[in-house]
């Protein structure tokens, strides 16, 4: 009897190494495959981001649509959104160029994104007959309107450069860990804390500069002028919550701070007037215009290493999300 129960735990043993052995060879073989399916789906999603880029070429960043060429932009973004990789936020570091935008490419500028919010509650008493803009919308439109329409203008290159975000989005913090551990020294008595114990700040403040470069023709026997008009932003991580859509979506917000029109020839030949090309306090003035309004939540659907589509999420502002696609430009960055 005892030799047959041994007999039995050896074969049990066997049987239990031969289970085991089979499913590590099933995991080996299936690791490949796991792999080789992502690898298929990344060069899936750079084959839709080769002809987004043609599209958007194609149509002059999105400004000169034939029919059916919209549609199948939305599409393309519709689709990259839906298999977006995860990511972190420094991926959104770097210099960033315009390569589409849904409504006219100078509004990808932060602070046409703010006064939007801030006058939200001001509507225009008139229509504007070159758009669709109807009496008792919202002043911001009317503006716009007019503004779209006014002849002799050209939009540039419009960049976005963003530095200093760090993996304030999907970093986590060990809820186990002493606040010796989990800190700088500041938690010695007599040792001050030299900035660095929150994990949510970096020694320089996320910022966002955003340059449209706008030129206008020849009027009245003047030159053609040029000027980049700048606008400074600090990003910080929204109260409410971290990254959503498991890592796929980064949420910042876009705080306004400064513009001014930089290099711009207008100034030079309006010595007098030089001031009003300088840094101008614009987060302050929208903010008196309506408090809070300088600051406006900002969403990364997809970010890869060569594209970025962004949409400025507006308060209590009733109108289509905007869509910007950025590709990365750090040529000279």
């Amino acid at each position: 009897p005892r030799t047959m129960s041994a007999a039995v735990v050896v074969l049990q043993a066997v049987s239990i190494v031969h289970l085991i052995a089979q499913r590590a060879d099933g995991r080996a073989l299936l690791a490949p495959r796991a792999r080789a399916c992502e690898m298929c789906a990344a060069g899936a999603s750079r084959e839709k981001e080769a002809r987004l880029l043609r599209l958007c070429a194609l149509t002059d960043r999105g400004q000169r649509c034939a029919p059916g060429d919209r549609s199948r932009i939305d599409s393309l973004i519709a689709d990259l959104d839906a298999e977006a990789p995860e990511t972190d936020a420094t991926g959104l570091n770097g210099r960033w160029r315009l390569v589409y935008a849904s409504e006219a490419v100078y509004r990808s500028s932060p602070f046409f994104w703010a006064f939007r919010q801030a006058s939200k509650a001001v509507s225009t008493p008139i229509g504007i007959p070159s758009s669709d803009v109807a009496p008792g919308d919202s002043i911001a439109s009317a503006i716009y309107a007019i503004t779209d329409a006014i002849p002799f203008y050209d939009v540039g290159p419009v960049v976005q450069e963003i530095s200093g975000v760090q993996c304030i989005l999907q970093c986590s913090i060990d809820d186990n860990a002493s606040p010796i551990d989990a800190s700088d020294g500041a938690g010695v008595p007599d040792e001050p804390s030299d900035g660095t114990s929150d994990w949510r700040f970096t020694p320089d403040v996320p910022q966002l500069i955003s340059k449209v470069e706008l030129s206008i023709g020849r009027l009245f026997g003047l030159p053609a002028q040029t000027s980049i008009m700048t606008t400074t932003a600090d990003l910080r991580q929204p109260d409410a919550a971290v990254g959503a859509a498991e890592g796929r979506q980064l949420d910042l917000e876009v705080e306004v701070q400064t513009t001014s029109a930089a290099q711009s020839s207008i100034a030079s030949l309006l010595p007098l007037l030089g001031g009003l090309f300088e840094n101008f306090p614009s987060g302050r003035a929208l903010d008196m215009l309506a408090p809070g309004s300088s600051t406006v939540h900002l969403t990364t659907s997809y970010l890869s290493e060569g594209l970025r589509i962004s949409r400025p999420v507006l308060e209590g502002v009733d109108e289509k999300q905007a869509v910007f696609v950025y590709a990365r430009d750090d040529a000279t960055w």
